[in-house]
């Protein structure tokens, strides 16, 4: 009898239980209905939220906060490298400036001690020569010292020293100068020198050539010493002197 009752008993709970579970359903079921007839919500109204804790699958932070410093790190090194190799080009430059500048100096040096010593061996061998003359003068002028005044050792003299001066032309002409007259009556003020001046009636010898008195002398083309010569100079006072009296 009580077994009977307790099945009874929970036979109406059951019954009362499924009752709540279908009026619960029919509720969600008109709730459902309901919001398929509500409009559906904008997603510009409602933009979905993201977790503060959601990150990109392959994001980098530094790119992300500082996109431009890769570009700005490689202008640098960029930058770098062509300071270094202007710096290793100016140095460059520099040992090849230097070696230029010593190689110069040296030829410079060896072209100056080659002309020194060619002048010195064309000094030297005029020395030599000019010394033998004076040798030759000075035991000659000691020989006629002792030797009587007369006309045959004025004479000797004389030719003495026309052979020295001869001796000394010849010497010049070994070392290549030359002794040169200008021909011609007319003077040449390029070749000539005039030391003296000889007054003429005669116009037509003004400036003509009187008398050719020391040879010029010509060394690589170009005159150590001009002719020397004097010149006729015309003078039309001493002519009209000269017809007045007549």
């Amino acid at each position: 009898m009580d077994e009977n009752a307790n099945n009874d008993n929970n036979e109406i709970d059951f019954g009362i239980h499924l009752n709540s579970l279908t009026e619960s359903a029919a509720s969600e079921s008109a709730d459902s209905g309901a919001g398929e007839d509500a409009p559906a919500a904008s997603s510009e109204t409602q933009p979905e939220e993201t977790p503060d804790s959601y990150e990109a699958p392959d994001a980098d932070p530094q790119k992300t906060e500082n996109p431009g410093i890769d570009q700005v790190s490689g202008d640098i090194e960029g930058i770098k490298r062509q300071l270094k190799e202007l710096k290793d080009s100016f140095e460059a430059k520099l040992k090849y400036d230097e070696h230029k500048n010593k190689v110069i100096d040296d030829l410079h040096q060896s072209l100056q001690d080659y002309r020194d010593g060619l002048l010195k061996k064309y000094l030297q061998r005029i020395f030599t020569d000019v010394i033998k003359i004076v040798d030759d003068a000075r035991k000659l002028a000691g020989y006629y010292w002792n030797q009587p005044f007369c006309e045959e050792n004025n004479k000797k003299l004389l030719q003495y020293l026309e052979e020295m001066a001869q001796e000394l032309e010849d010497m010049f002409a070994w070392e290549g100068v030359e002794t040169f007259n200008t021909e011609g009556e007319a003077l040449d003020p390029t070749r000539q020198r005039v030391i003296n001046k000889i007054e003429t009636d005669d116009p037509e010898k003004n400036k003509k050539i009187a008398e050719r008195l020391r040879p010029g002398y010509e060394w690589d083309g170009k005159i150590i010493r001009p002719e020397i010569v004097s010149i006729y100079i015309y003078n039309q006072e001493n002519t009209l002197d000269s017809n007045e009296e007549t």
